[in-house]
C-alpha cells in the first residue's frame, strides 16, 4: 500500500496499538503483526466511519507469570513474517516478548507514512539480516509530510534493543497526544 493521509495513519495506529495494549495486559503477544492481519470494518460510531480490528492470533504466545499457562516455543524456530519481524524475532522465537509487537507496529507505521517498509530486499534472509544489523532510513527524508514527533516515535519503536522501545500502552498514549495536536492544528 502507498502512503496514507496523516489523520488515517494516526487513527488506525492508535486503534491497533490500543487493541494490542489490551492483549499485552492479558499476557498475550501477537507475534505476526502485519497489514494483512489488520481489517478495517465500517463503524458508525467511529469518527472516521471505520474501525481497525487485529486478526489472526495464530502465532500468539501466552506470557508466563500472568496466571496463564506458558506456551513453550523452541528458541531455534523463526515465526512470523520477515518484513515485519523484530530483531529478537529474527534471531528465534524463544526470546520474543510484547516489545516485538511494538517493533512490528513501528514497521507498519513507517510503511503507512513512507509508502514502503523500512527495509527492502530481494529475499527473506536479506530482510532478516537488515532487521538485525541496519538502522532504518530516516523517515523524515522519505516522508517529509510526517510531523517530526511522529517520525521520532516510529524510530523509537524500531530501536534494535527492545529495552529502548516504549511499551504498547506508552505508544497508545503518545498517539493520543499526537492525534489531539493534529486535530487542534488542522
Amino acid at each position: 500500500p502507498g502512503r496514507l493521509p496523516l489523520s488515517q495513519v494516526l487513527h488506525i495506529s492508535w486503534q491497533v496499538a490500543s487493541a494490542l495494549a489490551a492483549t499485552h495486559a492479558q499476557g498475550i503477544i501477537h507475534r505476526d503483526l502485519k497489514p494483512d492481519n489488520i481489517m478495517l470494518v465500517p463503524d458508525e460510531v467511529s469518527p472516521t466511519g471505520e474501525r481497525a480490528k487485529v486478526l489472526d492470533f495464530g502465532l500468539a504466545k501466552l506470557v508466563q507469570g500472568k496466571g496463564l499457562a506458558g506456551a513453550g516455543t523452541r528458541s531455534d524456530v523463526i515465526m512470523g513474517t520477515p518484513l515485519y519481524m523484530s530483531p529478537e524475532q529474527c534471531r528465534g522465537a524463544g526470546s520474543v516478548d510484547a516489545k516485538s509487537d511494538v517493533y512490528s507496529l513501528g514497521v507498519m507505521l513507517y510503511q503507512m507514512l513512507a509508502g514502503r517498509p523500512p527495509f527492502v530486499a530481494e529475499g527473506s534472509g536479506e530482510i532478516i539480516s537488515l532487521h538485525l544489523s541496519q538502522e532504518p532510513p530516516s523517515l523524515i527524508e522519505l516522508a517529509p509530510h510526517a510531523p517530526a514527533e511522529l517520525a521520532q516515535l516510529v524510530h523509537r519503536l524500531l530501536c534494535k534493543p527492545r529495552d529502548q522501545r516504549p511499551t504498547m500502552q506508552e505508544v497508545v498514549d503518545e498517539l493520543v497526544q499526537l492525534e489531539a495536536r493534529q486535530g487542534s492544528s488542522g
